[in-house]
């Protein structure tokens, strides 16, 4: 039940919506402006990342800000980047050929280089199930990504034990992602930008 002793008037929340847009700015369609065509392709270490298999579920964690940035998901080759800036970002470019797990990475990789991927083989039923719940997704509203995410995924497979939500955050998706990696209960990893693990990532990451 909501605090009845907490301010309501628009000087109280004003200020917490501002703060709210500003961590968590990938959110946003808008939070990356573009007026010219980008080079596309990815660099560094990103190259080492496979492609998504045609039965696994790829969710990326933009992890550079303290509730962490963004959020998306690719099952098999189809992607969702709800309230993302990606594909409009990336169509400026003529030459664009089309989403790809390492050009999204390295998309993300403007904010900085904390991304985390992890990665899950599913069965087919339901891998089936996500897809169909991608293929039905609509616009996602700003701020909203990793709650698009988290119940996309929700209670399926190896994702039975996270639950759907009203709100989240893309690192509290992280953080029920890791449980579950941690727990052995499904086959799934993380791995960083440069396919290494993620256990081996510096503190704070």
């Amino acid at each position: 039940m909501p605090d009845q002793n907490l301010p309501r008037s628009p000087a109280f929340l004003t200020p917490v919506a501002a703060l709210l847009v500003f961590l968590l700015a990938g959110c946003s369609p808008s939070s990356v402006v573009r007026t010219a065509p980008l080079a596309v392709t990815a660099k560094g270490g990103t190259t080492r990342l496979a492609e998504p298999a045609a039965n696994e579920a790829v969710i990326i964690i933009n992890n550079n800000a303290v509730p962490g940035t963004h959020a998306g998901i690719f099952a098999g080759a189809r992607l969702n980047d709800p309230a993302g800036s990606y594909v409009g970002t990336r169509s400026m470019d003529e030459n664009w050929a089309g989403p790809s797990l390492a050009d999204y990475v390295e998309h993300q990789k403007e904010d900085g280089d904390k991304i985390l991927i992890y990665r899950f083989k599913m069965a087919p039923a339901d891998f089936a199930a996500l897809d169909a719940r991608m293929a039905a997704a609509g616009p996602t509203p700003p701020l909203f990504c990793a709650v698009e995410v988290q119940n996309l995924v929700a209670g399926l497979g190896p994702f039975k034990s996270i639950p759907s939500a009203g709100w989240a955050t893309p690192a509290g998706l992280a953080r029920l992602l890791d449980q579950i990696i941690v727990s052995r209960v499904a086959a799934g990893e993380c791995v960083l930008p440069d396919n290494q693990s993620c256990q081996t990532h510096s503190p704070g990451l």
